[in-house]
This record gives C-alpha cells, structure tokens and sequence, in this order.
C-alpha cells in the first residue's frame, strides 16, 4: 500500500477547494460552475447541500490532507447534483467523494487515491461512475453503505485497495459483502502504471492498461479512444503517418490505417498512435493517400 507520501510540490501553488468553490459563477443550469488551474494543488475538502454543481479540475490535484472529501446531499426540498471529472483527489482518512440522501452526478476521469473510501454512496443517491482510477485506498475503492443507493461503473481501473467494490447492506453495522460489478463494462483490476505517484507524477506509463481502454463513446484529444484516469496519453504519431511508430513510414502504416478505418479499432488493428494526417478529426480514404503522398515524395 502507498502510505501519506504525497507532499505538497513546491512548484505547485496551493489554495483551498472551498476558495475555488466560493469564487466561482453560474453557468447554464449549473448553480456553481467550477473550473480549476491545472498549475494548482487545492487543498481541504467541500460540503455541497444545494443546487447542481460542475467541478473541472483539468488534471489538478485535490490534497485532502487526511481530513474529509467532497460530500453531497440532497432532499426533495433541496435538490443537488455534482459532476466532477478530471480530478485525482488524494491523501484523506474519511472518503474521497460521498452522495447521500437524493443527491446524483457523476465521476468521469478522475483519480482516487490513498484515502479511507475512494467513493461513498448513502440513501437514494445515484452516481455514474466512468474512465476513474481507484488506488491504494486504505478500506475500498467504491462503497454503497445502504441498501438504496443506484450505482453504474464502468471502464475504470481499481487496484491495490484494501477492498475493490463492496457493499453494507441492510445498512450501518451490517457485514460488508463484495459488490459484483456488471461483466462486459471494461473494468480492470491491474497497475495503472502511473509515472511517479510519490512525486505527484500521475501521467501513465507508455505500458499503462489505462491507455485506449476507457469509453469508446469518449475521445481523446490526440484522436484516440479515451484513457482510464484524469490524464490521457497523447498517441500522436511522432513521424505523421507512422501508424506502427517503427520510425519508417511504408506500406505497412497504410495497411494498418486501412485496418483502422474497416474495424474502428486501433487495438485489434496494432495501432501504435494517432496519424489525422489532414487534421479534420476523422480516418478516412483522405487520410491514406496523404500516407502514399509523403512514401513517394
């Protein structure tokens, strides 16, 4: 297990959640409409009890500092939702994120490491769960802790968790039992391969299972299918058009663009990176003959 070694890095600046909560504005029907500086560390943790909230953390890192996470609750008097994606939220004794009463939302491409429950759900909440990795949480990666709660999770990673998925039912005192995630819904249990977790570094490794396994509804910047966690590797062909990146553009890099473009596939075709030779978002016959223009030119 990863014990409290994620320290705040100097080059980082560091400011609370609930500052960057305070100070945000409305948007379209989101009460606060939460942006954050990748180039800061937000510290402490945030109470939610009314109205709908969208937090972006954009590959920031939230440092709970051993005390409580970002909790949610809602009743038919105060509705409340909470949508947080791109965010690795670590180091807290309690729990990463908690729905409770009638409160929903959902966690897309976020981190959740070291802390006491990576997700909690009470009540009637209802939460979707989707490209998250959960890691090195002290007592389990997601927990349902009544019998109510509507969980949907998939294409996420858990890994070295005191326990994955479990669930407390008929509620407080009850034994917990392992939650069954539905099957086929791409969830991993494997090292997501971070570069460097004790120095803040959770980009993946090249060899990383989070790569091109996230959602295939979801696509990444460089073209590809989404990644598992807050951060997605880029896949961009280094030489445009060195599809297998060999470092020789040839007759092999059409054979697999073809592939590509038939199958819709870079996995099943060994694709090894992104080659929109013309830039418009799609692989296409386009795409092959600007490959052939640049081997015979």
């Amino acid at each position: 297990m990863y014990k409290y070694l994620f320290l705040l890095s100097f080059n980082l600046i560091a400011i609370t959640l609930q500052e960057a909560y305070n100070n945000a504005d409305s948007f379209e029907e989101y009460e606060k409409y939460v942006i954050l500086d990748p180039s800061s560390i937000y510290t402490g943790g945030l109470g939610i009890f009314e109205g709908d909230v969208y937090i972006n953390c954009n590959g920031s890192i939230i440092d709970l500092q051993e005390g409580n996470g970002i909790w949610i609750y809602a009743d038919e008097t105060y509705p409340s939702s909470l949508e947080i994606e791109h965010c690795t939220i670590i180091n807290s004794l309690y729990y990463g994120v908690s729905y409770g009463g009638t409160s929903n939302g959902s966690i897309k491409n976020c981190n959740l490491i070291n802390t006491n429950f990576g997700v909690k759900l009470f009540d009637q909440s209802n939460v979707n769960i989707i490209n998250s990795i959960f890691a090195a949480n002290n007592s389990v990666g997601v927990a349902m802790y009544t019998e109510d709660p509507t969980l949907h999770t998939s294409y996420s990673l858990f890994w070295e968790n005191a326990d994955d998925c479990m669930e407390n039912c008929p509620g407080w005192g009850s034994i917990w039992t392992q939650l069954e995630l539905e099957p086929g819904t791409g969830v991993i249990y494997d090292n997501p391969q971070f570069i460097d977790i004790n120095s803040l570094n959770f980009n993946l490794q090249e060899s990383s299972p989070c790569i091109n396994a996230g959602s295939p509804d979801i696509i990444d910047e460089d073209g590809t299918l989404s990644d598992i966690g807050a951060y997605y590797s880029n896949n961009i062909c280094l030489n445009q058009g060195d599809i297998n990146n060999d470092n020789i553009i040839n007759v092999i890099d059409i054979t697999l663009g073809i592939c590509v473009i038939l199958n819709n596939s870079f996995e099943d075709c060994n694709a090894e990176c992104s080659w929109d030779m013309n830039s418009d978002g799609v692989y296409n016959v386009i795409d092959i003959i600007l490959i052939i223009d640049v081997i015979i030119n």
